[in-house]
């Protein structure tokens, strides 16, 4: 199972980065836990509600108190006793993305050095077309001719 965000369309085409697999997987982890322990973890999860109350009204008066670090702290254990919320790579899928990265960058450097050619070339168009329009504007030339008589 991929664990990892997943860019995706959301409403009216804005981008956003999806982890609910994730998220998923810890909620599983979770209930199990709490079905070992339902009154430990019932008890940390109200602790932790009612925390986050009072870390609301410290904000309010400046970060004054010390509700946010042990709701913070809470929060850290229970994450642990659900697995954590570190993402562990599978060496074979790092392989394969560092493959893909690499043929990506091949295709970014090709696209690069033809659109630098193109740029090239309309800068030497451009001169061109610059250089017509001067002649063009310059005032004719008065030319004299003598007779000889």
């Amino acid at each position: 199972m991929n664990y990892l965000p997943i860019l995706r369309r959301g409403h009216k085409g804005t981008l956003m980065l999806d982890s609910s697999s994730a998220a998923r997987e810890q909620i599983h982890r979770l209930a199990d836990l709490y079905r070992q322990d339902p009154k430990g973890v019932g008890d940390m999860l109200i602790q932790i509600a009612d925390l986050k109350d009072l870390v609301e009204c410290e904000r309010n008066l400046g970060g004054l108190g010390h509700a946010k670090p042990v709701r913070d702290e809470i929060v850290g254990e229970l994450l642990n006793d659900i697995g954590g919320a570190e993402i562990h790579l599978d060496h074979r899928e790092n392989h394969q993305a560092l493959m893909q990265t690499r043929d990506l960058a091949h295709q970014a450097l090709d696209i690069a050095e033809v659109a630098h050619q193109r740029a090239d070339e309309l800068e030497v168009r451009t001169a061109l077309a610059r250089q017509v329009r001067e002649e063009r504007r310059k005032a004719p030339r008065l030319v004299f001719v003598a007779r000889m008589r």
